[in-house]
C-alpha cells in the first residue's frame, strides 16, 4: 500500500477495510491510523471500539474536535458484529460526518439483514460515495505480489522468481511470509536486493542439520532415519493450520536439489549454485551416494504428486500423509 494513497484516504471522512484477508485488513488499518497522525503519537486522538459496543459513545468521540491535533481517528473493530442500533447511529452520522475525523470501520464482512433490511450494506453504499470502501479477499491475495511488496516496504528489492521461490518453499499464508520477508530485509540491512541464495540461508523452517539428515536418508533409502528426521522436523516446525504444506514444500525444493546436483554430476557441468555452500564433506558424500544409488525423478514427483492431493482430502491427517511421503520417497 503506497503512503500517497493511504495519506489521501486518511483524509476522507469515513472509510470502511473489510475482507477474510486479516493481514491485508490489519495492514491498511495501521497504515491509515499512521497516515492520519503522519507518524506521529496519536495520543487522545485515537480511541477504538468493537461493533458490539455502544453506539452513542463512539459517535460521541467521532464528533469531537481533536485535541491540539488535525485529526482525530476512531477505529470500530468487528464490523461483522455490528448491532442493529449502531448501524442506524452511522447512517445517521454518515449524512453529516465531521470533517476533521476519520472513522475507521474494519471487519470480516457485513452484518446479517435484520427485520427484512440489510443495514449493513446501505451503510456500505453510503460510505462508498462519501468515503472509500476497500475490500480484501483472501482467495484473491498474489502472495509473491505480496513478498515483493513486503520486501520494498522494508527497503529492499525482490525479483519475481525469487518471491516465487520463497512462497513455494514457506507457502501462501500471508502473515507466514510477512514473518520471513521481515527476517529477510532484517538480514541484509533494510536495503539492496534479496536473492535466492539469500532466501534460502535465512528462512528455512527447520534447522539444517535436520534438512541434512532427512536428506541423507532420501539418498540411503533409509526409512527409520527418514522418518526420525521428519519427525524431529514437525515437532520444530511447530503448530498450526499449513505446517505440513510448509514441510513438503520444503521437502520438494530439497530433493530438486537432489535432482539437480545428480543431473550435474551426469552432465559433468561442475557444483550447481545451491551447493556451493554446503560443505565439502557432504557434498562429496551426496555425490558418492548418488552415484552408487541414482534418484529416479519419476518416482519422486508421484509421491510428490501423491502427498499433496492426500493433503487436501485424507481423513489421516497431514502428519500421517507427510510421514508416508517420506516413507516413500526412501524406500525405493
Amino acid at each position: 500500500m503506497r503512503t500517497e494513497q493511504m495519506e489521501r484516504m486518511s483524509e476522507l471522512p469515513f472509510v470502511m477495510v473489510l475482507g477474510d484477508a486479516s493481514l491485508r485488513v490489519r495492514e491498511m488499518e495501521e497504515a491509515l491510523v499512521a497516515a492520519a497522525f503522519h507518524g506521529a503519537s496519536p495520543g487522545f486522538n485515537l480511541s477504538t471500539w468493537h461493533a458490539g459496543e455502544g453506539a452513542e459513545a463512539c459517535l460521541q468521540d467521532a464528533r469531537t474536535v481533536p485535541m491540539m491535533a488535525k485529526r482525530r481517528v476512531v477505529l470500530i473493530r468487528g464490523f461483522e458484529k455490528a448491532t442493529v442500533a449502531l448501524l442506524d447511529a452511522l447512517m445517521a452520522y454518515a449524512e453529516n460526518p465531521n470533517p476533521s475525523t476519520l472513522l475507521l470501520i474494519t471487519g470480516l464482512k457485513g452484518p446479517p439483514a435484520a427485520g427484512g433490511k440489510d443495514r449493513g450494506k446501505r451503510l456500505e453504499n453510503c460510505v462508498a460515495k462519501i468515503g472509500h470502501v476497500a475490500r480484501h479477499k483472501a482467495r484473491e491475495q498474489n502472495a509473491s505480489a505480496y513478498v515483493i511488496e513486503r520486501a520494498a516496504h522494508g527497503g529492499c528489492q525482490m525479483q519475481r522468481r525469487t518471491a516465487d521461490f520463497l512462497v513455494g518453499l514457506v507457502g501462501k499464508d500471508l502473515s507466514q511470509l510477512k514473518n520471513e520477508v521481515d527476517k529477510l530485509t532484517t538480514y541484509v540491512g533494510g536495503e539492496g536486493s534479496v536473492d535466492q541464495a539469500t532466501v534460502e540461508e535465512v528462512c528455512s523452517l527447520v534447522a539444517e542439520a535436520e534438512v541434512w539428515d532427512l536428506t541423507d536418508a532420501i539418498i540411503n533409502r533409509n526409512p527409520d532415519r527418514g522418518l526420525a528426521a521428519a519427525h524431529r522436523m514437525l515437532e520444530d516446525a511447530g503448530s498450526g493450520d499449513g505446517v505440513s504444506h510448509r514441510l513438503l514444500a520444503l521437502v520438494t525444493w530439497q530433493v530438486r536439489q537432489l535432482l539437480e546436483l545428480q543431473s550435474a554430476m551426469h552432465a559433468g557441468s561442475g557444483t550447481p549454485p545451491g551447493w556451493r555452500r554446503v560443505p565439502s564433506g557432504k557434498l562429496r558424500a551426496a555425490e558418492r551416494l548418488l552415484r552408487e544409488r541414482p534418484l529416479h525423478p519419476a518416482h519422486i514427483f508421484d509421491a510428490l504428486a501423491v502427498a499433496n492431493r492426500e493433503f487436501n482430502r485424507s481423513r489421516a491427517g497431514d502428519r500421517r500423509v507427510f510421514e508416508a511421503l517420506v516413507m516413500s520417497l526412501t524406500t525405493r
